[in-house]
């Protein structure tokens, strides 16, 4: 069970399509190349999680709760023909012994007519920084603050034709905040007394990319449906949820490529 943002709530609403949109996924990477943003030591973790795929995955599933997209597996691809594999054999050993009772072969694999394509192509540190602090008889604080920005591309190909039918882009805003505040006093001549308190906050840069990539999915999804590359199974419900989409893109800065 996760948290569900602003985006999940906006995605998971999504009225009902005509028909689900056969879909398939092979990878979503990290492009951006950054490590972890480390002052004190040599730190080689990606700065962004490297389960894209996962997020993005989940993120077509929730959209319309299920209903939008008939999606395949294709991450594990190896492992699930496999597995297919190792059943069509031990199959074929049960029908040869059993000559009375055959077991069916294996149903065909489920193909996609749209590949899902993209990935996390920037992370930029410090986007924006700052602080202030002030102390007056001893007693003092701070406060400082950082912003970071990571941006997602998210692509539908007809896979029929190999067309790009459209390609989205979406940003968020990850913030750090830190506190801190001291007291000091001189008990006696020479003695001094001194004490420092702090904390800081920080947005993780995970749940930042999820929302970035469900953005995307429901930016994907509404530029599709005014491109009638697929509908709504309600028109009015559609219009409706295409006017949101037009409003929060004017007023929020959604930003989109798509191709005449």
């Amino acid at each position: 069970m996760t948290d569900k943002t602003r985006a999940t709530e906006i995605l998971m609403n999504l009225p009902e399509p005509e028909r689900p949109i056969p879909a398939v996924v092979y990878e979503f990477l990290d492009q951006t190349g950054q490590f972890k943003n480390n002052g004190m030591y040599t730190d080689y973790s990606s700065a962004v999680t490297r389960g894209g795929y996962s997020i993005l995955v989940k993120a077509l599933l929730d959209s319309g709760e299920g209903k939008w997209f008939l999606l395949a597996e294709r991450g594990a691809l190896k492992n699930l023909l496999q597995e297919r594999q190792i059943i069509k054999l031990a199959r074929v050993e049960y029908n040869a012994l059993n000559t009375d009772r055959k077991l069916p072969d294996l149903p065909p694999m489920l193909y996609g007519g749209t590949l899902i394509e993209g990935g996390i192509i920037s992370y930029d540190s410090n986007v924006m920084s700052g602080g202030i602090g002030a102390t007056y008889l001893g007693i003092g604080g701070a406060t400082q603050y950082r912003r970071d920005l990571v941006t997602v591309y998210l692509r539908a190909v007809s896979i029929e034709t190999g067309r790009v039918l459209l390609s989205v882009q979406s940003s968020k805003t990850i913030y750090s905040v830190s506190l801190d505040g001291t007291f000091m006093r001189y008990l006696t001549v020479g003695n001094l007394f001194q004490s420092e308190a702090g904390f800081a906050i920080n947005e993780p840069v995970q749940f930042g990319v999820r929302q970035a990539i469900e953005t995307a999915v429901y930016s994907l999804l509404m530029e599709g449906a005014m491109k009638h590359l697929w509908e709504f199974k309600d028109n009015a419900a559609g219009k409706q949820a295409i006017a949101s989409y037009i409003e929060r893109r004017d007023h929020s800065g959604y930003k989109q490529e798509n191709n005449k």
